[in-house]
């Protein structure tokens, strides 16, 4: 068992603060959006001695990681922790499957693209399926909403655009319908967009003022259950919107928005978002476990380089429900969460936490309080935002003193 050192990521949509304040020490000079708990090589943690963890886990993958995730998942650590501080939204973005990265990175390396090259979308060839588990209020657009719930939003706008968007989704209300009108609107350019972007950014701060104010007069009415679901998802959605045509005021990914899912979770909740999900983190702080990936394929709400026609490649359109995701295991203080990949789990819980993973590498992470990790032959001490690797070799381990943790493991 190890205490890591872990990298932060600094990003513009990043937060002045909060990563700082989770670890106790002074903010630094500019916004800090990610804390990287893992082995990825692009920013490892490191071991008291010094040592990357990617090298340690390399240089014995027995020892740290143990035969079973070997024999299925390779000699790489598989899963990669962060810390999400996001104070600004995060660019239109979706992640490959495994075969499309694989593929993806295979014709950018023959291609001579470097690998830390700004233009490089595919960085290794893993999937990047991600769970995020909330610490604060956060919001999220994930996965094309479903039609029957699009087509009023749009209608409320009362423009043109969508209008001819909103029949055409309710004549065909299918997947390919919803990728024909994304590639034409990711095609929008020149003067018609930034017209038709500043209609829509002006209906939309209408609408959506005018939505939260009939919320608050009709709260205590009687509604119907569409009535009281549509007029805090328009007033979310078209405030968003707003403020998002004012940042990018040329981007017509400010217009796919409008088809997505806006996701709130409350602290302890959780959402899932697999490969091909389009999606776009908005604001709050989390914990997110993932493949240990950092492919990214962009369309827009960004400076960094998109790719339109990829993304429109490995994109699914089909609409879907708000990703949320619910524990497999629930109880007072305790959360076990599965999604359906190999990769990763994640287990959330107030110590003593009822379960705790056995066998396999597991990364420990304090959310709040004092714990200490007990081992068969040492013990490690973290107080908040401190975390622990511990490898397959350790066994069971134990762990006390009062606090909250989260622990990521191999399911």
């Amino acid at each position: 068992m190890f205490v890591m050192s872990n990298p932060v990521r600094d990003y513009a949509w990043g937060h002045r603060e909060a990563i700082a304040d989770f670890q106790g020490r002074p903010p630094g000079r500019g916004p800090e959006a990610e804390l990287w708990i893992g082995a990825h090589e692009a920013s490892p943690s490191t071991l008291p001695d010094g040592r990357r963890l990617d090298a340690a886990i390399a240089a014995d993958p027995d020892r740290w990681l143990g035969p079973r995730v070997r024999e299925q998942l390779g000699d790489r650590l598989p899963f990669l922790m962060k810390i999400l501080a996001v104070n600004e939204p995060l660019s239109l973005q979706v992640h490959p499957s495994a075969a499309l990265a694989q593929h993806g990175h295979r014709r950018e390396s023959a291609a001579g693209v470097p690998l830390d090259a700004p233009h490089r979308s595919y960085t290794d060839a893993s999937h990047k399926p991600e769970l995020l588990h909330a610490l604060t209020p956060f919001h999220g657009l994930a996965g094309f909403r479903e039609i029957d719930r699009t087509v009023p939003l749009l209608r409320r706008l009362r423009l043109p655009w969508a209008d001819e968007v909103a029949q055409r989704l309710e004549d065909a209300p299918t997947a390919d319908t919803l990728r024909a009108v994304v590639t034409e609107t990711l095609a929008l350019e020149g003067r018609p967009l930034k017209r038709l972007l500043r209609d829509i950014g002006d209906a939309a701060r209408h609408v959506g003022a005018r939505a939260g104010r009939q919320e608050l007069r009709h709260r205590s009415k009687m509604r119907t259950t569409e009535e009281a679901q549509l007029n805090p998802e328009a007033a979310r959605l078209f405030t968003l919107v707003g403020s998002l045509v004012t940042r990018y005021p040329k981007d017509p990914g400010v217009l796919v928005t409008l088809l997505l899912n806006h996701v709130a979770l409350a602290p302890g909740e959780s959402m899932f978002v697999d490969a091909g999900t389009v999606h776009a983190y908005l604001g709050g702080f989390a914990i997110e476990v993932m493949a240990s990936s950092d492919n990214v394929i962009r369309a827009g709400l960004t400076p960094k380089h998109t790719d339109v026609a990829e993304l429109l490649r490995i994109t699914r359109f089909d609409p879907v429900p708000p990703p949320r995701w619910d524990p497999s295991e629930r109880a007072p203080g305790y959360a076990l969460l599965e999604p359906p990949v190999p990769d990763f789990c994640l287990t959330v819980g107030d110590v003593p936490v009822r379960r705790v993973p056995a066998a396999g590498p597991r990364t420990v992470l304090v959310i709040d309080g004092a714990v200490e990790v007990v081992g068969q032959h040492e013990t490690v001490a973290l107080t908040r935002g401190q975390s622990a690797f511990v490898a397959h070799e350790d066994g069971p381990v134990d762990l006390r003193g009062t606090g909250r943790v989260a622990i990521a493991s191999v399911p």
